[in-house]
């Protein structure tokens, strides 16, 4: 499953990875070509917790295999269409399998542990979205400017489509989560705790990416970099993602789980304001941008953990609602960052994801605060 991630997050980040191919190729603006990321991250986060309530009668080896193949036969299509307003339609698709993978992963999880070791389990499974951002996005740029863009979306297809085998192989038969009633989803909108944890997560991933999703045309144009660069910068935060997932999932059961995301944002914060600071110094990108990744899909993973943690018995409905969540900030993220870049003011672009960020910070202890005084 933490591979199955692996494919999720490379196919969810790809675009990011290949914007300047994608502009130049169908000629159109950076903000446009945005639109992939703004309509996958909208479709998934209206789409999780809708496919968590529809497919709970599923057996997981079923469904988790059905959402992986799903998103290899969309990476084929994706390959073969010939105008980019088709290549939306089919990307509004494929994430479909990203909206019903991500958050029924986690809670197959949860059948597969006790309740001591579920957080480290899903903080595990989650390296594999960091291990996207190690592997599969720098290798996509690369090959794609070695090659053509449509030649990795034909090597995603097959690498989707595989792993789908073996979930299929690996995941025992006969699974199935327990239907989440009315009023446990009403339980989960309305506590004021588990919305503001809701909240941060929006706000990190609006924080990230403002920056993320335009991150190839911002190291091109504003600090000058090559193509190999570009994929050797997204290797640099990947592996700090890893690295800083890796000892989430190590610290989850030893330190209060609120305290590792406090420190996670916090190395999120610096990581944009030395961007912000140091504009225009590669070297110093690659410094910062270690400081991002340690915190970046670090506090994703957390999230889930400490809404597990708050709510046990609501976990389905929380982890569906928290993926909803991290989308919707991703399309948030991307509607800015576009807005920025095509306007002239990419400068100001860590700027914003400093804003957004410094938000969750004061958030996150504010969740913590009225987890402590209220019932869930």
């Amino acid at each position: 499953m933490m591979l199955g991630n692996f494919v999720i997050g490379t196919g969810i980040l790809l675009p990011a990875g290949l914007l300047n191919d994608l502009t130049a190729s169908f000629g159109i603006s950076y903000a446009r070509a945005g639109l992939l990321m703004l309509v996958g991250g909208l479709v998934v986060g209206v789409g999780a917790p809708v496919f968590a309530a529809l497919t709970y009668g599923i057996e997981r080896r079923v469904l988790l295999t059905a959402a992986l193949l799903l998103f290899a036969l969309g990476h084929l299509g994706s390959a073969l269409a010939q105008d980019f307003n088709t290549q939306l339609i089919i990307r509004a698709a494929t994430v479909i399998g990203a909206a019903v993978f991500t958050p029924q992963a986690a809670a197959t999880v949860g059948l597969l542990v006790p309740l001591e070791k579920r957080a480290g389990a899903i903080a595990f499974i989650f390296i594999g979205w960091s291990a996207a951002s190690v592997g599969g996005i720098p290798l996509g740029g690369y090959l794609s400017s070695m090659f053509d863009w449509r030649l990795v979306y034909l090597v995603m297809a097959g690498f989707a489509f595989c792993v789908a085998i073996g979930i299929w192989f690996v995941v025992r038969p006969g699974l199935y989560v327990p239907p989440l009633s009315f009023a446990a989803w009403k339980k989960a909108l309305t506590s004021p705790a588990l919305l503001l944890v809701f909240l941060v997560t929006l706000l990190s991933f609006s924080g990230q990416f403002s920056m993320f999703g335009y991150i190839a045309p911002i190291l091109r144009d504003g600090f000058g970099a090559s193509p190999g660069v570009i994929s050797l910068m997204f290797a640099i935060v990947g592996v700090a993602g890893v690295v800083g997932n890796s000892l989430a999932s190590r610290l989850a059961g030893q330190i209060k789980v609120e305290t590792i995301i406090f420190a996670a944002l916090l190395s999120l914060c610096a990581g944009f304001l030395g961007f912000g600071l140091f504009w225009g110094s590669i070297v110093m990108a690659g410094i910062f941008g270690s400081f991002w990744g340690l915190g970046s899909f670090s506090s994703n993973s957390l999230q889930q953990s400490r809404l597990v943690s708050l709510a046990p018995a609501l976990a389905g409905a929380t982890i569906a609602l928290n993926t909803s969540v991290v989308y919707l900030g991703q399309s948030v993220g991307s509607a800015v960052g576009g807005w920025l870049v095509d306007g002239g003011m990419m400068r100001y672009a860590p700027l914003a994801s400093l804003t957004f960020m410094g938000c969750a910070v004061v958030l996150s202890l504010l969740a913590s605060r009225v987890a402590k005084t209220t019932q869930i």
